[in-house]
């Protein structure tokens, strides 16, 4: 037969319990509302360079692998450029994650309706780094960031919901700008 002390059976208990306590619990503030934690600054190594003769359109889901996309042309300052001087065109719905956005290109990712942002990363905004043209729905932009925005970094020429989560940016005028050319 096994017996404990009750002197054991309380220090068993105890440290049980310190250990349940050790474990790390969500921030929340004194409403008991979740705290978002700061983004990451640590813009990721390119795996390789991939430079783009013209945009690349996605309609589904585009994960990029940190390879780095550009358009192999010099940034042109504030020109306000079309689809046509993007990296990439997302199609209403579209995903892309997991890509790195270098400096040659005079225009980044250009939505074309609601569009998910994951993990997207540039290295030296020109005119804009993401155009959303959107007329309803919502478009997330998660993770990821963008230096040297002179400007903006993210300009919105429509309507319905933008969200923008743990997002790093660095050396910019603007993270968000709504309706630059709204006709409404």
């Amino acid at each position: 037969m096994v017996s404990f002390t009750v002197t054991t059976l309380t220090a068993a208990i105890a440290l049980l319990a310190q250990t349940v306590a050790a474990v790390p619990s969500p921030n929340v503030d004194s409403n008991g509302a979740y705290i978002k934690r700061a983004a990451s600054c640590s813009f990721p190594k390119a795996s390789k360079t991939t430079s783009l003769k013209e945009p690349m359109t996605v309609k589904g889901t585009f994960d990029g692998k940190l390879v780095r996309y550009d358009r192999g042309k010099k940034c042109t300052g504030q020109k306000e450029g079309g689809d046509k001087d993007a990296v990439f065109l997302l199609e209403n719905g579209a995903t892309i994650k997991n890509v790195i956005i270098g400096a040659n290109q005079a225009e980044g990712i250009h939505c074309k309706g609601s569009c998910n942002i994951y993990n997207v990363w540039f290295e030296a905004v020109c005119e804009d780094a993401i155009t959303l043209r959107q007329s309803s729905g919502t478009s997330n932009i998660v993770g990821g960031g963008a230096k040297g925005a002179s400007d903006k970094v993210i300009q919105h020429n429509g309507s319905g919901v933008v969200n923008i989560d743990s997002y790093c940016v660095q050396d910019f005028g603007k993270l968000y700008r709504s309706c630059g050319n709204c006709k409404t």
